[in-house]
Order: structure tokens, then C-alpha cells, then sequence
């Protein structure tokens, strides 16, 4: 009886290890940013979804100036990480009770997602708005503050918009040209 519980024990002991190296952060490509105000280094979270399932890209900024983020720093950092994706709306909590958010009672989606805890932030961005998540944390420590907000890409980035507009000023200066004769 004695080693079937201290194998039970055993493989739960490995079972849990496995579950904490799980959630260790992997990270690319660090760009600093001191811009607006805002001061950091923001880096690529290759395994974001191992903290936030089902986003599509991920960020991780470690001790940014100022730690509580607002709407205008997050647009900041990502903008300086090169991403596309552009903060419209901004909903912080802080101390959250779980680790689930759920805005589909108040008919709320939701594209981007913020975690903080300790001197750590960690950013998931969703291709396809959502209305609930189940997070998790990194290296077992509390949630202090959540936020979620909604996003929009840049459909025609600012060189190919320029394409589409220049034959049409063009016109305009062509028209103008011929009214003044």
C-alpha cells in the first residue's frame, strides 16, 4: 500500500512540473520603446497561448513606465513592436477574482486581452473577437490587473494607400486644369 502512494505521489509531483515548465515564457525579437511618455521594452511571446488560449499574437513587456497600463501605452508598445493592431476601446479591472472573463451577459467582444502581475505584462491579441476566456498565469503569482480591449487592423497600409489616391489627385489637377481654360 505504502508504494502505491508514494507512487501516486510521485507522478503527481511530476505531473506538476511538467505543468509549471509548461508556462515558462518564450520570447523573440526585444525592441525598446520611449515614446509619449511611455518607457519599456516589449518582446514577442512565441507560446502565448500557453496564457491566453486561442490568441493569435502575444506580447510580453517586463517593468514598463508606467506599470498600469492605460489604452495610450499599450497602442505605444505595440505600435513599437511593429503590430498592426490598433487599441480602440479600453475596460481595466484590477484584483480580479478568478481567472475567467466573461462579457457575454453584457453583449461585450473582445480582440485583445492584458495580464499584469508582479513587474510583468503579458498582451494576447485575437484575429476573431471573443466574448470569454479562461487565462492563466506565469510563474504562479496573482493577477493584479486585467484589461480587455477591442482592436482594429490597418486594412491598407499608408504605401498602397498612396497608390489608390495618387491617380485620383492626378484627375482632380487634370479637371482643374481644363476648367481654367
Amino acid at each position: 500500500m505504502n508504494n502505491y502512494i508514494k507512487t501516486i505521489l510521485v507522478a503527481a509531483l511530476t505531473t506538476f512540473s511538467l505543468t509549471v515548465n509548461a508556462a515558462t515564457l518564450s520570447l523573440a525579437g526585444t525592441t525598446s520603446y520611449d515614446t509619449n511618455g511611455f518607457k519599456g521594452e516589449i518582446s514577442q511571446l512565441l507560446n502565448i497561448n500557453d496564457f491566453v488560449p486561442g490568441a493569435s499574437e502575444g506580447f510580453h513587456l517586463e517593468k514598463p513606465n508606467p506599470t498600469a497600463m492605460s489604452a495610450d501605452h499599450v497602442q505605444t508598445a505595440l505600435s513599437a513592436a511593429g503590430s498592426s493592431f490598433v487599441v480602440t476601446d479600453f475596460f481595466k479591472i484590477e484584483n480580479p477574482t478568478t481567472n475567467t472573463l466573461d462579457t457575454s451577459s453584457l453583449s461585450l467582444v473582445f480582440s485583445g486581452f492584458l495580464m499584469k502581475y508582479a513587474k510583468t505584462t503579458i498582451i494576447g491579441l485575437f484575429d476573431t473577437p471573443i466574448s470569454s476566456l479562461e487565462f492563466l498565469t506565469h510563474d504562479g503569482k496573482d493577477v493584479s490587473h486585467i484589461a480587455y480591449f477591442t482592436t482594429s487592423v490597418s486594412e491598407v497600409p499608408l504605401p498602397a494607400a498612396l497608390w489608390f489616391f495618387a491617380p485620383a489627385l492626378l484627375g482632380f489637377l487634370g479637371l482643374r486644369r481644363r476648367m481654367k481654360k
